[in-house]
């Protein structure tokens, strides 16, 4: 069974039933493949549990701190579900963040080594003192389409266009998020469009990667070369806030790597938001 093609003709005609043919036409294009974890399924992911690194890699630190592992991703393994746009067909990586407070958010270039993700062979790695470990938790994988958030800037634009579009589509949104994640379901997730807390990820990784000020962003700041760059930002993966782990990103929040297709996944950018 084509997944994305049953949950596609399910949101044409959630959409017909509440706009018009045109708007209908403009919203379906803009959906994207993505991957639940954390519901049943066959192929599983594991976060937490014991650390991997490459054969003779130093355990990473940032600012005097050792990172904390937070769990490995087989990207072959999930090569089933078809092409997720954002995540590489092969490979394996693995993931590492300061985790704990006070923690990088992403929002300065010199904050760069404050998380890592590592490709290539892995192997079990030993913590060294004062990193953080957190329980191993193996997650289902499921596949589902993602929606843009109602802050995404290409929402903005459509309520330009049709006015009164957008207050509809925000409860829209809202009833299909609650399909796919359940309130008692922590919002992990692999590809697509990110669950937002604040404001789009995109501008924010590519204005902290290069050195901007993320203080003075608005949407007001990006040039036509901009809006192109950000496009090039697609999430890779969003890890929640999680009890079963110990996580807590904020208030609480969910921390979000993003990777370019032209990039290695060891040049990913995270970014966090918290309520």
């Amino acid at each position: 069974m084509d997944h994305f093609a049953v949950q596609l003709q399910r949101l044409r005609s959630l959409f017909g039933l509440f706009f018009a043919p045109e708007v209908t036409a403009v919203l379906l294009p803009l959906t994207r493949p993505a991957l639940r974890l954390g519901v049943e399924g066959e192929v599983t992911v594991r976060l937490g549990g014991t650390p991997l690194l490459p054969a003779g890699e130093p355990w990473p630190t940032w600012d005097g701190r050792p990172l904390d592992f937070l769990g490995v991703i087989d990207f072959a393994e999930l090569a089933g579900f078809g092409e997720i746009p954002g995540l590489p067909g092969t490979g394996t990586a693995a993931f590492y963040y300061a985790s704990e407070a006070p923690r990088p958010w992403g929002d300065e270039a010199g904050q760069r080594d404050g998380w890592r993700v590592f490709t290539g062979r892995l192997e079990t790695a030993t913590a060294p003192p004062g990193a953080s470990s957190y329980p191993e938790c193996e997650l289902g994988v499921a596949p589902f389409l993602s929606l843009p958030s109602p802050q995404e800037p290409v929402l903005q634009s459509l309520e330009q266009t049709y006015s009164g579009v957008l207050p509809v589509y925000e409860q829209l949104h809202a009833a299909w998020s609650q399909h796919a994640w359940p309130d008692d379901i922590p919002v992990h997730q692999l590809g697509g469009w990110p669950a937002l807390v604040q404001r789009p990820v995109g501008p924010d990784c590519l204005f902290a990667s290069s050195g901007r000020d993320l203080d003075a962003l608005t949407s007001a700041d990006l040039s036509p070369d901009d809006e192109a760059a950000v496009e090039e930002w697609r999430l890779l993966l969003q890890l929640d806030s999680d009890k079963r782990l110990g996580w807590l990103w904020g208030d609480p929040g969910r921390v979000y790597f993003c990777s370019r297709d032209n990039e290695p996944l060891e040049h990913t950018w995270l970014t966090v938001q918290a309520t």
